[in-house]
């Protein structure tokens, strides 16, 4: 039984760096959402969540901080998108509508 659960961290999301109790540090995205399955860890990411491509095992909640993290995409200019490029706009503008209602 733990007494906290564990950080995961993917070294390019926000907070990596910073000292947990428990860290494991995960160079791949499917191993480290099984280990937070797993492990009933937590990492600290955008909260931006895929149903269709992570199943719906995971849950975003709020982390209370001053921080902010800029998203954003880049693309080859006149090249289409993806269908999974156009879902991960889609995402992203319904973050920003609720962050607008938030405010």
């Amino acid at each position: 039984m733990r007494a906290f659960p564990v950080c995961l961290s993917f070294p390019e999301e926000v907070f990596s760096t910073h000292e947990y109790r428990q860290s494991i540090k995960a160079d791949d995205r499917a191993t480290m959402l099984n280990l937070m399955i797993g492990l009933n860890g937590y990492t600290l990411c955008s909260g931006i969540i895929c149903n269709e491509l992570n199943g719906d095992e995971y849950v975003a909640v709020p982390f209370d901080t001053d921080e902010k993290m800029e998203i954003g995409y880049i693309k080859k200019k006149n090249m289409p998108l993806t269908v999974l490029g156009e879902k991960y706009i889609a995402e992203l503008k319904k973050y920003k509508a609720y962050e607008e209602t938030e405010k």
